[in-house]
């Protein structure tokens, strides 16, 4: 390798890294690659110092002591930008080009616009890197060479992930990719390879030699596994999150070479400084408290139940899983755990998964809570739907940097003010992130900076609530997603009321452990960790068992399960006893059409007012379904807002949204037929907290649950929202000898093991329909199909997608996927307007992605059939334009179908087919 000296400038100091547009005059015109290289690593090396947790980390995935490691991490990172040493990259900013390096500017060479602009300096630099090292990656003798060798592995196993900063780690054939070559003269291409030589060699002795390596040494192989979830995932994750940072406009440009390594040393400790400043004011840096006790957590109050086991769990990295009756207290269980992991430097912030965006929406308050008590810093609380709630350290960061430089969309702080322009995204850079499960999902997906999320959640401790509520499709991906976690060295806390051992075998075995039926005691906490299982229950605090509680049922049936005039005007008149009610639908088009029915029976009352019943689903744009999310909680929460709202009564027609999560009390409960434990999900709501409600109306004084089922053995549509109609005839037959010869009845916690395991067991029961058998068939037979495909997506070759929402949407739902529709309106002066009144073609890049993520609906597939919805664009959204009418309604036609909209009722699609069936 070339010799560095003294004597000259090496000639790595010939070379922009970043360089502003010509048209700006202000400070330097350009910043010297090297001191870009080292903003980059001296972002690294600070973040590293102050994280035990990212340390740990890499030390575990080296295998090396800390020192090897950190000498190893910094020096690749500061390679992130190899490719860059190349011509084609040096003329993108061409007056830089000419002022950085005349000299080889003035050599003719005979290049292209568009191979300027094609030029991606990422994978390229695997390809430079793998060329300037050729004879010592490869096998073979004299001047014949045949297959890579093991040392080429190993180093290209920590260069892929670092040169794939930009979004995509670049893949094995990328080396020897032809369109990396560049056709000049030798004298050209060597220079440009003696600079890169010397920059190896600079890079060694400031950070390989001080830890006792060298260039000649080969760092330890990062392994991948066989779904391509490799340790090299924290490696790319974490580089990039520096790249960005270390692109900051803190790092002031800087054009004057130091003459020599020493100074060189200086310059780099100056810009730890800054490194360090920048770290905290992005808000990734996290302070932890001390663990003091569960009780902190309760506001002073004694713990109970599952959360009497605190004490006793590992302290160890690992995942566990929270087998707990609805409302026994798993959300503070899971939270005071992760609190004793943080504070053990076992991680440094928590991302809680939840499976709908009314229930993250939801548990946001309860984290903002807890926040300041396990954290000393500002902490950054990150809410992924809306940006009202988030600290804004990131956004304040971003506009206080250059928004533009001379290489555009390849800049690392424009990409990272993309990437983080919408707010789901931002989850995985606070200190506490609040998500539906699906974002982290995409970790694990062909979706560019993927694995910026799987850095964030391997430096998390990952809380995924409500884990039973997923389709085969999603199990599949969840294990990816487990599997990463656990080589990333991280933690996984699963919060169920209870689960199949059928599930469970599979989530252990994405632990690398085996689930034995060792313990069935109710409630219990199971804890895997190194191929061990080790469980946890209340056997010894028999005062800490759950109280028995029997729910009351009354089975009526209707067709297509859809309660009758008479029946809704029962409803209502439950109301105006002053009782709570809830109706929850499994399909949309149910409870838009029941809520409207209600609102024409309310309209014949004399004493009812349409105020007091709420519709509440999942097709409204965000602000809409955020207002309906505040009022069911002011009406049905823990604490009543105003304090005096139920002193009339309300009823609430609701979809799924209302079972998962969600701290609600209802005095009467009607439920259209659904699977055993999404059933137990909905009862959780019903007196749910007895203590601050004495004084339900008379005729609700014990909880009763009304349960619609068919009035023959035909489930239709709700047989494809489950997937099979197994489940459902298998819950209905429960349901019909519930009690024995007594009243039907349903007594907790005692049925959640005995129903749950009955109805998803794997045999079939002898007396079940022939139509229950085939279903279940073809669904068993999808169930393999769908974990074959997220397997197959997982490990796919396929071109990573942009990481929009449409394509998170896709990637993460099986089956028919669902479609984001964005409805908009022409104002007086014929200007495009969403829904909210916000212009959307006068929104700069970032407020425009956050607009539409605020503003999107999901609606099935089958909308979008036969042209029955206008064409997507290029980002897979679907602007539907619709007009405005009084009264906040909004009109569309298309095709043969009518579309509404009102904030009242959310998206209504009217089919003229269906309407005359």
């Amino acid at each position: 390798m070339a010799e560095e000296t003294n004597k000259e400038i090496p000639l790595y100091y010939r070379y922009w890294g970043k360089a502003k547009p010509e048209t700006d005059s202000g400070g330097p015109a350009y910043h010297l690659l090297p001191y870009h290289c080292l903003d980059v690593a001296a972002v690294a090396d600070i973040w590293l110092n102050r994280s035990y947790d990212i340390k740990r980390c890499f030390t575990d995935i080296t295998g090396l002591d800390e020192e090897k490691s950190r000498a190893w991490l910094l020096f690749f990172i500061a390679l992130h930008d190899y490719g860059k040493f190349d011509l084609r990259f040096q003329r993108k900013a061409r007056e830089a080009w000419e002022n950085v390096n005349a000299e080889l500017n003035a050599i003719p060479t005979q290049l292209t616009g568009q191979a300027i602009k094609e030029y991606n300096h990422g994978p390229a630099g695997l390809y430079w890197f793998y060329r300037d090292q050729h004879p010592r990656f490869s096998s073979g003798d004299g001047d014949f060479y045949f297959d890579d060798n093991d040392e080429w592995l190993a180093w290209s196993s920590w260069l892929a992930p670092v040169v794939g900063h930009h979004g995509i780690v670049p893949g094995e054939h990328e080396k020897d990719a032809p369109k990396y070559s560049l056709f000049a003269s030798e004298t050209l291409l060597d220079t440009f390879k003696q600079a890169r030589l010397q920059w190896l060699q600079a890079l060694e002795r400031l950070f390989l030699v001080p830890a006792g390596l060298t260039l000649a040494d080969t760092p330890p192989l990062l392994e991948q596994t066989k779904n391509k979830q490799s340790p090299a995932t924290m490696l790319a994750g974490f580089c990039s999150v520096a790249d960005w940072l270390g692109s900051c406009d803190w790092f002031r440009y800087d054009k004057q070479p130091c003459p020599d390594l020493e100074k060189l040393t200086q310059w780099y400790e100056q810009r730890l400084e800054i490194a360090g400043s920048i770290l905290q004011e992005a808000g990734v840096i996290s302070q932890v408290q001390p663990y003091q006790s569960i009780d902190v957590l309760l506001n002073g109050n004694s713990p109970r139940q599952v959360q009497c086991l605190i004490e006793r769990l590992p302290k160890t990295p690992g995942m566990t899983l929270i087998e707990a009756s609805t409302g026994s207290g798993k959300t503070e269980t899971a939270l005071a755990y992760a609190w004793q992991l943080l504070a053990l430097g076992l991680a440094d912030s928590i991302v809680f998964a939840l499976p709908t965006q009314a229930t993250a929406n939801a548990m946001l308050s309860r984290l903002e809570k807890a926040a300041p008590l396990l954290f000393a810093n500002q902490t950054n609380v990150v809410l992924a739907h809306g940006r009202a709630k988030y600290q804004q350290d990131f956004i304040d960061l971003k506009q206080a940097c250059r928004p533009q430089t001379a290489q555009g969309n390849e800049e690392a702080w424009v990409q990272c003010g993309n990437w983080l322009a919408q707010s789901r995204k931002r989850v995985f850079l606070g200190q506490i992130g609040v998500c539906t499960v699906d974002q982290v999902f995409v970790s694990v997906l062909p979706v560019k900076h993927k694995f910026v999320r799987g850095f964030g959640l391997g430096r998390s401790v990952l809380i995924i609530d409500e884990v039973h509520a997923y389709d085969s499709y999603m199990y599949g991906l969840m294990d990816a997603v487990l599997e990463q976690q656990r080589l990333a060295g991280g933690s996984a806390i699963l919060l169920s009321a209870t689960l199949p051992s059928g599930q469970k075998r599979q989530l252990a075995a994405a632990w690398a452990c085996q689930y034995e039926v060792v313990n069935q005691t109710y409630p219990i906490i199971s804890h895997y960790s190194a191929g061990q299982v080790e469980t946890f229950d209340l056997m010894e605090m028999p005062e800490q068992q759950p109280k028995p509680v029997t729910v009351g049922l009354e089975l009526i049936k209707y067709p297509e399960l859809l309660p009758d005039a008479l029946f809704l005007q029962r409803l209502l008149d439950a109301v105006e006893q002053g009782a709570q009610v809830c109706l929850v639908c499994n399909l949309v088009a149910d409870a838009q059409q029941l809520y409207q029915r209600c609102q024409v029976l309310i309209e014949q009352s004399a004493i009812l007012t349409a105020e007091q019943c709420l519709l509440f689903h999942s097709r409204f744009i965000f602000g809409h379904r955020q207002d309906k999310e505040r009022k069911v909680l002011d009406w049905f929460g823990p604490e009543p807002h105003p304090k005096n709202i139920r002193n009339q009564g309300h009823l609430l027609i609701a979809t799924q949204v209302v079972e998962q999560s969600l701290d609600l009390d209802f005095d009467w409960l009607v439920t259209q037929l659904c699977p055993a434990d999404l059933l137990f999900q909905r009862m959780g709501r019903l007196h749910r907290h007895a203590k601050n409600r004495p004084d339900r109306p008379k005729l609700f004084a014990d909880p009763i649950c009304t349960v619609l089922l068919p009035i023959e053995p035909d489930y239709a549509l709700h047989e494809v929202i489950y997937g099979n109609s197994r489940v459902l005839w298998r819950t209905q037959r429960l349901l019909e000898t519930a009690g024995g010869d007594e009243d039907l009845q349903i007594t907790f916690p005692t049925a959640y093991r005995d129903w749950i395991e009955k109805v998803y067991d794997e045999n079939a029961w002898p007396d079940e329909p022939e139509s229950v058998l085939k279903s279940y068939d073809v669904y068993d037979k999808d169930c393999y199909t769908s974990k074959m495909l997220a397997k197959q997506l997982i490990n796919s070759s396929m071109h990573e997608l942009s990481d929009n929402d449409a394509n998170v949407s896709v990637l993460t739902r099986d089956g028919d996927m669902s479609l984001n529709v964005i409805p908009v309106y022409l104002d007086s002066q014929g200007r495009r307007c969403l829904l909210n009144g916000k212009m959307i073609d006068e929104m700069d890049e970032s407020q425009r992605s956050e607009a539409i993520n605020l503003n999107s609906v999901a609606v099935p597939s089958s909308w979008g059939k036969h042209d029955r919805l206008p064409i997507s664009d290029q980002e897979g959204l679907i602007w539907l334009s619709m007009q405005r009418q009084e009264n906040d309604q909004f009109i569309a036609k298309h095709y043969n179908d009518t579309y509404l909209y009102h904030p009242d009722t959310g998206l209504i699609r009217i089919d003229p087919i269906e309407e005359n069936a």
